[in-house]
């Protein structure tokens, strides 16, 4: 979980822009802290345009937080060394249109274990980026320059998350489980001690019925399994607008990664930040939460950004391309974001509390169980 907490489902209130810094800041100083019972994230400045984002677990934070594998690891800096090779963002400052900077990606910021002095008894894990303020909290702020950071920030997520899908998992040591998924299963079993996870989980039944909730484990089930043809792909486990944070000079974005990575298939990955944006949109146009009350945000533009950076698009993907980039999309991506509603649902009842919204984001899962998860795919 990172900046607008993977456990909510109701987003944060809009942020300052992305180019606030502490001013003449001398040393390290902490400019944001935030969190859930699964997750607490602390935001230092440390000058010259250096952050760090330490991760430490919660109380409901229910196993280690593990770097990748040494030849998963291996393979991710393979990645990042060819995002960075593929063009430094030179000409693309914050002024630019959506589409500048085509070639380019998100730089992948590997997690370090944190000194017991930066993080207390826990442990955590901390990564070095360039900003205080990831996507989550840019794209809803209503300052023009932060959501044309944001927008290109979602296509450089596109172009790296095909890096990574390009990389078969074809390591000695087995495939780490994707916790998002595993999470989802305890939940629909009831054997995850859920607190008002376990409330959510009878209204989503009711709401659901038979029929979707059968449907519903059925997908997380399969997820769960190996893919068929083509075989698994290096994932980064958990993306999201969360993770993502552009630097505020415009050059390359910023994907924190390690603690969820895993391999399967390149459905999930997409999957996860379409089905996340597809919840954004849902709340601004329900009313429900930050998002309903905001300023309007075009929601399709940035996933058009997102699915452009992902299909290798030299500049922005019209409305009218849309439908002809979908089918070229890995299949079960639209299952797949179905799956990410879920999951941030799940986890807002059981590491925030209850909110009366849920009874309508059930509705909203159901609406989009119903569709074979189609609307998360309409941009």
């Amino acid at each position: 979980m990172a900046d607008r907490p993977q456990a909510a489902p109701v987003p944060e209130a809009p942020a300052v822009p992305a180019a606030v810094r502490p001013a003449g800041a001398a040393g390290s100083v902490t400019v944001r802290e935030y969190g859930t019972r699964y997750l607490r994230i602390s935001v230092r400045y440390h000058g010259d345009a250096r952050f760090s984002w330490l991760r430490v677990p919660g109380p409901a934070h229910d196993r280690p937080q593990t770097a990748p594998s040494p030849a998963a690891g291996a393979a991710l800096r393979r990645v990042d060394a060819a995002v960075a090779d593929a063009g430094s963002g030179a000409g693309s400052g914050a002024g630019a249109g959506a589409g500048s900077g085509a070639g380019r990606g998100a730089r992948l910021a590997l997690g370090e274990r944190a000194a017991a002095s930066e993080s207390g008894e826990r442990g955590g894990v901390v990564y070095r980026v360039p900003g205080a303020l990831s996507v989550a909290r840019l794209l809803p702020s209503g300052d023009d320059t932060a959501y044309r950071l944001s927008v290109r920030a979602l296509a450089d997520l596109g172009r790296t998350l095909r890096q990574l899908h390009d990389v078969p998992w074809e390591f000695a040591e087995p495939v780490p489980p994707h916790h998002g998924v595993g999470r989802l299963l305890a939940w629909i079993s009831g054997t995850a001690p859920d607190g008002d996870g376990a409330r959510l989980r009878a209204l989503a039944h009711d709401r659901l019925g038979a029929r979707l909730w059968t449907r519903l484990t059925d997908w997380a089930v399969a997820a769960q399994e190996p893919p068929g043809r083509g075989g698994a792909v290096l994932l980064h486990g958990a993306p999201s607008t969360g993770w993502l944070v552009p630097s505020p000079a415009g050059d390359h974005s910023v994907l924190l990664t390690g603690e969820e990575v895993t391999g399967g298939d390149p459905a999930l990955d997409l999957g996860w930040v379409l089905g996340e944006l597809h919840e954004l949109r849902s709340a601004a146009a329900r009313g429900l939460g930050a998002a309903g009350q905001g300023p309007p945000v075009d929601y399709p533009a940035a996933a058009r950004a997102l699915l452009a950076g992902y299909l290798r698009e030299a500049g922005y993907l019209r409305k009218e391309d849309v439908a002809a980039a979908v089918e070229a999309l890995p299949a079960g991506t639209a299952r797949a974001a179905t799956l990410r509603l879920a999951v941030h649902m799940r986890d807002f009842a059981s590491f925030v509390g209850w909110h009366e919204d849920l009874r309508r984001y059930a509705d909203l899962l159901a609406e989009t169980l119903d569709a074979d998860g189609a609307p998360t795919l309409r941009w």
